[in-house]
């Protein structure tokens, strides 16, 4: 499959050069101009009609692939992608949503097959990521949100998650809490290798042994209704969690409401320590959610700006870039209570 940056390649221009012959968007020397479409007749380089439309004020159309699946966007998630999209218009570039599956490579391939983009974010990474052998032979200039185990030779940008880990515990233990649940994301995320859930459990379980704190585990699905499984699930256990640690948004919030509802009061019985939470969902709840969290907005802008400068031919970002998460104290998480929940 022939690219723009073949065509640039071949003629002996940047990129955005080719951009500016396909839009008409600057004035091109008649002769760059000429040497560009004969390149273009040579590859059999066709733009694609919606990419060459848009064209018209915009330098291209960059991708944003976030594998949404049945449950659609959280609200953390809809940062993710809002901030990115705001980069890349600030970049010049529009921003198109695809939402396919991980493992949907066919799906992948026709976009890329399309020459509708000129490069693509990757999302929801996983530790052995179908996406990145498929775009690395494409040649399509792409960044991760997120790391695979393999990360020689690709531009990242992800959270840390020692720091994240190591804030959520020395938290939770400073305020004498021993016993805590992990609320995460279902089993078959964990054991199809989604890197954020892999790396937060190993990073947790580190911390938890490095402070002596017995972390038990509850793999709920991404709906309320995992919310109140999980808080079952810990009202069952002997002793008792008197805290739990949240990583996954809708569960999260299942669980708050199912505490409300048995009249067990937040803090004062039980502290909730949310991960990865986006501020202004981590506000809206009753009461606000202590969280631990990277910026969302500087993940999406680090990976846009690297993008950009792949696109068009400046140096690659030295990876991984790892943004370091930030405690924000909220009226969710307090003392261990006297009693048991």
């Amino acid at each position: 499959m022939v690219t723009r940056k073949d065509v640039a390649r071949r003629a002996g221009v940047s990129p955005s050069t080719v951009s500016y012959v396909i839009s008409g968007e600057r004035a091109i020397s008649t002769e760059t101009r000429e040497r560009v479409e004969r390149v273009m007749r040579e590859l059999d380089y066709t733009p694609n009609a919606i990419a060459r439309s848009l064209a018209g004020t915009r330098r291209g159309i960059v991708a944003l692939h976030f594998p949404a699946g049945h449950r659609g966007l959280n609200t953390t998630e809809f940062e993710y992608l809002t901030a990115a999209a705001q980069r890349a218009r600030r970049h010049g570039y529009h921003a198109l949503l695809w939402s396919d599956a991980v493992d949907d490579v066919d799906s992948l391939r026709s976009l890329l097959g399309s020459q509708m983009v000129d490069g693509l974010i990757i999302m929801e990474v996983l530790t052995e990521d179908p996406r990145v052998p498929l775009l690395r032979a494409a040649g399509v200039p792409f960044t991760l949100i997120g790391r695979p185990s393999d990360t020689e030779g690709l531009v990242c940008v992800d959270d840390d998650f020692d720091v994240l880990a190591a804030h959520a515990i020395d938290h939770i233990a400073d305020l004498g809490h021993h016993e805590v649940l992990y609320l995460t994301h279902s089993a078959d995320d964990l054991d199809a290798g989604h890197g954020p859930g892999v790396r937060t459990l190993e990073a947790l379980e580190e911390a938890a042994r490095r402070r002596r704190i017995h972390l038990s585990r509850f793999h709920a699905e991404s709906a309320t209704r995992g919310g109140h499984e999980a808080f079952a699930h810990l009202r069952s256990l002997s002793p008792a969690p008197t805290a739990v640690i949240g990583f996954n948004e809708l569960a999260v919030a299942g669980l708050l409401r199912a505490a409300s509802l048995a009249d067990v009061a937040i803090p004062t019985d039980l502290t909730v320590v949310a991960l990865s939470l986006a501020d202004v969902a981590a506000e809206m709840l009753t009461p606000p959610l202590t969280t631990v969290s990277p910026s969302a907005s500087k993940l999406a802008t680090i990976a846009v700006d690297a993008l950009v400068d792949l696109i068009e031919g400046r140096a690659a970002l030295e990876t991984p870039a790892l943004v370091t998460p930030v405690l924000t104290v909220r009226g969710s998480s307090g003392p261990v209570p006297r009693t048991r929940v």
